[in-house]
């Protein structure tokens, strides 16, 4: 008997280890040849093209044309990140489903009705036949690089499916997909604000006196709860003339607050509290948000006396990486050689953000009037609406959404002429609102291939007159050029007139001569952050009707000290001195806020409480940074967090909206005039007054880090500002997840400083260079080359993007090889 249960140990032992052979086998069988020669047939190649790699996998792409370069880079680029590849493009045509099953299905549902596979084919009808041939032979290289692998790319193994071929149309979606990271949550914080105008206005228009009064205070009152700027708003000017008459030469002031007779917290009985729920919110990133940092020294004020671009833009941080390094060598774009440097998008045959020895450039997300939402009376009953003519139908689309492993799920897209519906709310006795939005996505020509254009451009002159033209989302756009000179416009489609997305179709296109720009300015700098980025005259270009209140910027504290910093520079500027800028961790915004605590936390509150004299000790230790073993940081930055939320509770219950409303970022103006001016009428009935509240919140402070750390001095700043980097299937993978996902070290930075870091979200690459200097650029990533786990060049840059190590901006010394030789 013995005898016989070894036997079967045995043999199960040698089950498993075959099991695990064929698993590893199969693993390794998905990483890509790097080095040989590879025959290819593809019409669109006019000679061999040369795929070389450095240590860190980065590839150096040589050819003849632009149409061979972007064969060979779709090759690389699909041999390394095909699955991320895939899952940008299905993000955007809401087909996520298909591949991973129900659980996305909320996805697809919000993206398949904005029909952006039927869009990208349009892009791709309406292109030029120089650029229809470029990302033509860019799918031919991706369908290639795929086929060249032994074993379909380890993910698919893991899901159980099998890979589409990529089509010439999925670029565009790559494209949409960034458009849907950096504009859709507009739409849904537009809706939002605009139901809190609506309460504002059915409250405050009832004010005694004439209509005008009434629409007076309900303007006021909206630009208390949305503020245009804030106190440290840092814009762009083209002369220091302007900059000093900017605000009648005064610094910004936040908005009154209302007076009792227009807003009044206290007469409102639906407002129970002011303290926010911990366990439905994750108070410590209240800010994160599609953005970016960008910059530019003119030549006058460089060691090298060429312009000096600097940025860092800051989007979710995953694995692979969002960017993907590449050196890309043209030998004969427009009878001349020409090299481009810089991260590009899987997915898309060009160089997003770098250098190409002429210009360089780099973006910060615009916050413009780029979408519109508007809510009608409707019936989805009889999928109708109510227009100014009487009832009218909404044409219908019927969508099919496949779901992996269960049945395909109908989609019906109503539209109207004033956008499509994104939601419906139901009123009382059955009505209904429908949530219309129009976006400019969906037009015809707001999405285009002219990024190829982009590539060959030489100076800032051609730039600013392309810029326009581009088509993608719309962004502000640094660049400067070999010769030292500077500039800022939009590069993205803005439409003519004063109606953004109103406008009536078809739109007609702002061209050069009437887009927004800053050229060679006589500070010599440039500077972006998302803030409010210029003004007056040019802002208005950008918001149209929502100029005034109606934008999204972020606070002007990350710009302002970004500016601050290049306006000190005392010597001729490096790319060392952009990278200290890059990782300067000051706290500038809390400073203010450390202090109110303290000053709450006086000599009364903290008799017969111990907890509340711990908080005030550790508080007063005050570094002023989001240094990671800073403790007095994280108490002071949930402490801000905790009475932000808390406020913004109390006004949401009082106007009765939903509770998961959440303050714009420059209600800080706003919000610090309420914790220091303290009027009982903004303060729900349940407290005596301002004091009471706020030492609720330090309480909560209290409580919640107490959750969260052993003890409050163990609750550094570090200890929940760590790195969670994980690739998208390991939460499938259970123990094995470790071997995906980039390591959990602590990081520092925050969102309202120069250095954006948090958990999920930052720099999702540094770099700074000056055109033809490439050598003494930098580059970092958060993350490698290659999305699979067995590969050398998995995690290669995260330590350096960790440290803040200069990571050369161009690829090192050839390691690998690879040449793809065109057959008949």
């Amino acid at each position: 008997m013995a005898r016989i249960l070894k036997w079967i140990v045995a043999a199960v032992l040698l089950l498993v280890l075959a099991i695990a052979l064929l698993l590893w086998s199969l693993l390794r069988g998905s990483l890509p040849q790097l080095a040989g020669e590879v025959a290819v047939e593809a019409a669109s190649l006019s000679g061999s093209v040369s795929i070389v790699r450095d240590a860190d996998g980065v590839p150096t792409v040589s050819g003849q044309s632009f149409a061979d370069v972007a064969f060979g880079l779709g090759y690389a680029h699909a041999q390394d990140r095909y699955f991320q590849m895939d899952l940008s493009r299905r993000l955007a045509a809401g087909e996520l489903s298909a591949l991973l099953g129900s659980s996305t299905l909320e996805q697809d549902r919000a993206a398949r009705r904005f029909r952006l596979r039927a869009v990208a084919r349009q892009v791709v009808a309406d292109a030029t036949p120089e650029q229809r041939a470029w990302v033509e032979a860019y799918t031919q290289g991706v369908n290639h690089g795929l086929a060249s692998l032994r074993v379909r790319p380890w993910e698919y193994l893991l899901l159980r499916q099998k890979p589409v071929d990529w089509a010439i149309e999925d670029s565009v979606l790559v494209i949409h997909a960034m458009w849907w990271q950096l504009q859709y949550e507009s739409l849904q914080s537009e809706i939002e604000r605009r139901a809190i105008s609506a309460r504002v206005e059915e409250r405050v228009i009832k004010v005694g006196g004439d209509w005008q009064s009434g629409a007076d205070a309900v303007r006021a009152v909206l630009q208390f709860l949305f503020p245009r700027g804030n106190e440290w708003d840092a814009p762009n000017f083209a002369t220091r003339a302007d900059a000093q008459a900017a605000n009648g030469g005064e610094p910004y002031a936040a908005p009154s607050i209302p007076p009792p007779e227009w807003l009044d917290l206290r007469a409102r009985p639906g407002v129970t509290t002011g303290q926010v729920d911990f366990t439905s919110t994750d108070s410590h990133d209240p800010d994160a948000r599609p953005g970016s940092n960008a910059w530019a020294v003119a030549g006058a004020h460089t060691a090298s006396g060429r312009a000096l671009v600097a940025g860092d833009m800051h989007l979710g941080l995953r694995v692979p990486t969002v960017w993907y390094r590449a050196r890309l060598q043209i030998a004969a774009a427009d009878g001349a050689p020409l090299e481009l440097n810089g991260v590009t998008l899987p997915g898309l045959p060009a160089v997003a953000a770098g250098s190409n020895g002429h210009i360089a450039w780099s973006f910060t997300n615009s916050y413009g009037d780029w979408s519109d939402v508007r809510d009608v009376s409707c019936s989805s009953e009889r999928r109708g609406y109510l227009a100014p003519s009487g009832e009218r139908a909404f044409e219908i689309y019927q969508e099919s959404i496949e779901v992996a492993g269960a049945s395909p799920e109908a989609l019906f897209v109503l539209e109207a002429p004033q956008g499509t519906v994104v939601r419906v709310d139901s009123g009382e006795g059955g009505t209904e609102r429908c949530w219309l939005a129009r976006w400019l996505i969906v037009e015809r020509g707001a999405t285009n291939l002219a990024s190829l254009e982009l590539q060959q451009v030489r100076d800032v002159d051609a730039a600013l007159e392309l810029a326009p033209r581009v088509g993608i989302p719309q962004q502000n756009f640094t660049v400067g050029d070999q010769s030292g000179r500077i500039a800022w416009s939009i590069i993205g489609r803005i439409p003519e007139g004063e109606q953004g997305p109103e406008t009536p179709r078809p739109i007609l296109w702002r061209d050069a001569a009437t887009a927004p720009r800053i050229v060679d300015p006589e500070s010599g700098r440039i500077w972006s952050a998302n803030a409010r980025h210029v003004e007056g005259e040019l802002e208005f270009v950008l918001g149209n009707d929502e100029a005034d209140g109606g934008m999204p910027y972020d606070t002007g504290v990350r710009q302002g000290q970004i500016r601050d910093a290049l306006l000190a520079l005392s010597k001729p500027a490096a790319p060392a001195d952009m990278l200290a800028i890059q990782l300067e961790d000051r706290a500038v915004l809390l400073d203010r806020w450390q202090q109110l605590l303290l000053g709450v936390l006086d000599e009364e509150a903290l008799r017969n409480h111990p907890k509340r004299a711990e908080l005030r000790r550790l508080a007063v230790d005050w570094q002023g940074r989001a240094a990671t073993d800073s403790v007095s940081y994280r108490i002071v930055r949930v402490f801000r967090d905790v009475t932000r939320r808390a406020v913004w509770q109390s006004i949401s219950q009082g106007l009765e909206v939903s509770s998961k409303s959440r303050p714009v970022s420059l209600f800080e103006g706003s919000l610090w005039r309420l914790v220091t001016e303290q009027p009982l009428h903004m303060l729900p009935g349940q407290y005596a007054d301002w004091r009471e509240f706020l030492l609720l919140q330090a309480d909560a402070v209290i409580v919640e880090l107490e959750s969260r750390c052993k003890s409050l001095a163990e609750c550094r700043w570090g200890s929940y500002n760590t790195a969670r980097i994980r690739h998208p299937l390991s939460g499938a993978l259970g123990p094995l997840a470790r071997y995906l996902d980039m390591p959990a070290v602590e990081l520092h930075g925050d969102m309202n400083v120069p250095r954006v870091a948090g958990p999920t979200f930052g720099a999702s690459e540094r770099f700074a260079v000056s055109p033809g200097d490439e050598a003494n650029g930098y580059l970092q990533l958060p993350g490698g080359q290659s999305g699979h786990p067995l590969s050398p060049f998995y995690s290669r840059g995260f330590a350096d993007w960790v440290s803040g190590g200069a990571k050369p901006f161009l690829p090192g010394p050839a390691l690998h090889s690879l040449t793809l030789v065109p057959q008949p």
